[in-house]
């Protein structure tokens, strides 16, 4: 089991306070009620097009954490954070409010999906969750995970971390100095294996970018975050 991560760098959630222009104004459990203001904001200045044309200093004009994700090679959606629930970081998309659930980096559940992720759970600490960039050597996992189609409940899937190297990302202007991850997957009791990638921090292990299947019937989720919550 991997030891418990090192209190966080101050230089680094310096420069993520500075991408993250203010507190999102959520609490736990709550959803803001300026929130729909977002969604405006959003569809006036970034939607209606195949791909969003953002911008850095448009991103920061929201007053919100905020991320973009695409399903395989299908256009990209802006999603913004409405909700915090216990551990989990609800990301709603502004067009249609289906949802992406992370905890730590890992999507655990989706809403308004052609198939859904309807729950992930683990008996052991999630590797994803802030411990990547601590890889050393190969790490296997084990999770459960509850899928809408076909009735699947507690699907065991059997995971193994390695670590691939360092990588430069850009995300929306910024280069980001990052730690690759794969993460290679295996269901039990159903065929279909699948492979996960993280780019993560290498300060913290914060999830800046991520590649990652959510379901067996269409291609994986592609997320980066383009202004994180202060509190991550």
């Amino acid at each position: 089991m991997l030891p418990s991560p090192p209190p966080r760098s101050r230089n680094r959630i310096s420069r993520r306070s500075l991408l993250a222009t203010g507190l999102c104004l959520l609490t736990a459990g709550c959803e803001n009620p300026l929130y729909s203001n977002a969604y405006d904001i959003a569809k006036t200045q970034l939607f209606g097009h195949p791909d969003l044309p953002l911008k850095r200093d448009t991103i920061g004009k929201l007053p919100y954490a905020s991320m973009t994700a695409r399903v395989g090679r299908g256009p990209q959606a802006l999603l913004i954070l409405g909700r915090i629930s216990g551990d989990e970081q609800h990301w709603i998309s502004g067009v249609d409010r289906s949802v992406l659930a992370l905890r730590g980096g890992r999507v655990v559940r989706t809403f308004g999906f052609p198939e859904n992720l309807k729950n992930t759970r683990s008996p052991y600490e999630d590797p994803v969750d802030r411990l990547l960039h601590r890889l050393d050597r190969p790490v296997d996992h084990l999770r459960y995970i509850d899928l809408d189609k076909d009735g699947f409940y507690a699907l065991p899937i059997d995971s193994r971390f390695e670590r691939i190297g360092e990588r430069k990302i850009t995300i929306l202007e910024i280069e980001f100095d990052t730690i690759l991850v794969r993460e290679r997957n295996a269901a039990r009791l159903v065929k279909w294996e699948f492979e996960n990638l993280y780019w993560v921090d290498p300060g913290d292990g914060f999830v800046w970018q991520s590649h990652q299947y959510i379901a067996r019937s269409f291609p994986p989720v592609a997320y980066q975050v383009l202004k994180p919550p202060t509190f991550s």
